[in-house]
């Protein structure tokens, strides 16, 4: 075990004092407690020692529910640049207070979105960072600014419900989204909120500031609320435009992602009442924000994450078996061609050049294509919604606990059984179909239970350590699953890098496909991982 001098000095190698970056996001690390721990007088432990070091520090539970996940925040501190230094801070904290576990909240750009042209208001969807994978907007959908629901059948779903006298277009549903918060825009005019939060200002607005910047995506929370929750009396319309919204500004930009703080919006979603989680985000593997998806799972919300966009493989939290990966595809019924792919992937919806409110600092609200399964996600927790409100949440539940499911594991399996099956579709990159809304609303409670898959392990730990190796071994391959590594602790690390390495790949503008990556330098381990490692796979790809 090492000291707490020791860890203080791991902290310290790894944060530095900000400068005037706008951008600044404060340090901070989860730890997890053991259950022989008294958390609060462990709390207090901690946050006495780490106080020689600076301070300033704050150590906190993660929520009044989830009180054996602390936060340590160090609010006059950010990380480095070395992500190898800050997973050795955490392993150092671990250790040194006999931790369960311990992770950064590292905030990480995993999740490329299109950037906007300074020569023109209207959108352009152009590559990000040379990756190539985002599309030029398509001028003929102009005409038809509902396309994206005509493709899921949405308009169908709302008669449906109409005629058998029912509720409709997901009345009363609450749809909770935690992301860069919402704007005054008016294709959210008249839309009903329930228990708005800003996890970041630990108060009730939820505006986004549109924040501009490298790293900053303005707007990105207004985009997708819209897709989802848009009354019909303008050009966008959501597909459930009768829901409730609950918007929860719980990240800076959807380019700098905070496992924390989502886990912390999913939290307060689950605590005030939220029916359906929507996730238009993606990043690493995390046990607060694992945790805090079991536990909406368990409660009976529904939880979906977008697959996410130009890795090509499924990110966090969407490939948690226990999260709906939602993949995208164009108005031809073809994916995307940034959209991430995989076994993970549920379900499919229209992902590209999709018509969203558009909002930008110093300009007119307006209305655009924006592309990305960001869009697909949105779209599909709405014909979540659909099916709740049709059927009654409550009669919904007893079904899927009778038939020894939860609420999450019976709409899946009805969303992939009546999923639209182009011809030559992909089921094993991208999901089971497109989302038919009607045919959802219409299907028998028992459809596709005799195609369910093998159920997963009800441990934990376990789960994310199979979340991981499958994670590695698309991007690697069977030799790199080294039997004697712990997978649950590394796990986070091991897939920042492999996701860095991912983004450095190389691709021509405009080009069908992304390349094989090409690491300008390897990636930058912790020495303990560097010492774990025995996979001459995994050795060779990080350069040890």
């Amino acid at each position: 075990m090492i000291s707490i001098d020791e860890a203080n000095t791991a902290i310290a190698n790894a944060t530095v004092r900000p400068g005037a970056d706008f951008t600044f996001v404060p340090a901070r690390f989860a730890l997890l407690l053991r259950q022989t721990d008294d958390p609060v007088a462990k709390r207090q432990h901690i946050e006495d020692r780490l106080k020689l070091m600076d301070p300033n520090v704050v150590v906190r539970p993660l929520s009044s529910l989830e009180n054996r996940i602390l936060v340590a925040e160090f609010p006059d501190r950010t990380f480095g640049t070395d992500d190898g230094q800050t997973f050795a801070a955490a392993y150092a904290l671990a250790d040194a207070f006999d931790l369960k576990q311990a992770e950064p909240d590292l905030p990480t750009d995993f999740f490329p979105q299109p950037s906007r042209s300074s020569a023109t208001k209207d959108p352009i969807e152009e590559s990000v960072g040379g990756l190539g994978c985002f599309t030029p907007a398509q001028p003929e959908l102009n005409e038809r600014p509902r396309w994206a629901l005509n493709a899921m059948r949405v308009a169908e779903a709302w008669s449906f419900s109409e005629q058998r006298q029912r509720p409709d277009r997901g009345a009363n549903i609450v749809i909770a989204q935690p992301d860069t918060g919402i704007t005054n825009h008016p294709e959210l005019t008249g839309v009903a909120q329930r228990a708005p939060r800003d996890i970041l200002g630990r108060d009730g607005d939820p505006t986004d500031p549109l924040e501009d910047g490298p790293l900053q995506n303005p707007g990105h929370g207004t985009g997708t609320a819209s897709v989802v929750i848009s009354p019909e009396t303008r050009v966008v319309t959501g597909s459930a435009p009768k829901a409730v919204h609950m918007p929860i500004r719980a990240i800076r930009s959807v380019l700098r992602i905070s496992q924390v703080s989502v886990a912390e919006g999913i939290e307060w979603a689950v605590d005030h009442g939220a029916h359906v989680i929507t996730m238009s985000l993606g990043g690493i593997p995390s046990f607060s924000l694992h945790r805090a998806v079991r536990r909406a799972v368990a409660s009976d919300v529904v939880v979906l994450a977008a697959a996410g966009n130009c890795v090509r493989t499924v990110v966090w939290p969407a490939r948690y078996d226990d999260c709906i990966a939602v993949a995208g595809v164009n108005s031809n019924d073809q994916p995307w061609r940034g959209t991430c792919r995989g076994a993970a992937v549920s379900i499919s919806a229209p992902g590209e050049n999709v018509f969203r409110a558009r909002t930008v600092r110093g300009e007119e609200p307006s209305v655009g294509q924006g592309q990305g399964t960001s869009f697909a996600v949105a779209l599909t927790a709405g014909v979540a919604a659909l099916w709740l409100a049709h059927h009654g949440r409550a009669n919904l539940i007893a079904a899927a606990h009778a038939r020894r499911e939860t609420l999450q594991d019976m709409f899946r399996r009805l969303l992939k059984a009546t999923a639209r099956r182009p011809e030559g579709w992909d089921s094993f990159n991208m999901g089971a179909g497109i989302v038919d809304a009607r045919a959802l609303l219409a299907a028998d409670f028992d459809a596709g239970r005799d195609l369910e898959s093998a159920p997963q392990p009800d441990d934990a730990v376990a789960r994310e350590e199979i979340a991981v190796q499958s994670f590695v071994l698309e991007t690697v391959g069977a030799d790199a699953l080294q039997e004697d590594l712990d997978w649950n602790q590394f796990g986070p690390e091991i897939a920042t890098a492999l996701l860095r390495a991912r983004l450095q790949r190389t691709a021509p503008e405009g080009g069908e496909a992304l390349r094989a990556e090409t690491v300008a330098a390897p990636p930058s381990l912790s020495p303990e991982l560097a010492q774990a490692l025995r996979s001459p796979a995994l050795r060779q790809r990080f350069g040890v």
